[in-house]
């Protein structure tokens, strides 16, 4: 199921790109506000994309094949910009950072900013941290 990313605060006004840095998890820019938008999203692409086929990448377990399909579909990156140090976003869109295997490990984010001074570029998300804070 897709969490939204929230909590994100930066001291400049630049574009940001984020990216995920694996093949079996995405990010994607959608509804944020009623969470029956995310269990609808996630049932969809379950449709579209199901466990169970004959794939032949099989090695990492039944989800995994599935999980790459959809992260291909939705992407691992998103460009957002940044104004009063925080995400430029319609009134109800957010960030979902989008889990497609079953029971994946910890996931990294790198979040690159353009235009800002080197010291107030820093994200508040660590290589060694999970996301700052995430509400499901």
């Amino acid at each position: 199921m897709p969490t939204l990313v929230t909590g994100l605060r930066f001291q400049c006004h630049a574009p940001n790109n984020a990216e995920i840095l694996h093949t079996s998890a995405s990010l994607a820019l959608n509804e944020s506000w009623d969470p029956d938008v995310r269990d609808d999203m996630e049932m969809m692409l379950n449709k579209i994309v199901p466990e169970g086929l004959p794939y032949r990448h099989s090695c990492e377990g039944p989800d995994d094949m599935p999980a790459h399909v959809k992260a291909c579909f939705l992407g691992s990156s998103l460009t957002i910009p940044i104004t009063d140090g925080k995400l430029s976003l319609g009134t109800w869109q957010g960030v979902w950072l989008c889990e497609h295997r079953d029971h994946a490990g910890s996931r990294k984010l790198v979040i690159t900013l353009s235009g800002c001074p080197r010291d107030s570029a820093r994200s508040p998300l660590s290589p060694v941290s999970p996301i700052a804070s995430t509400s499901s």
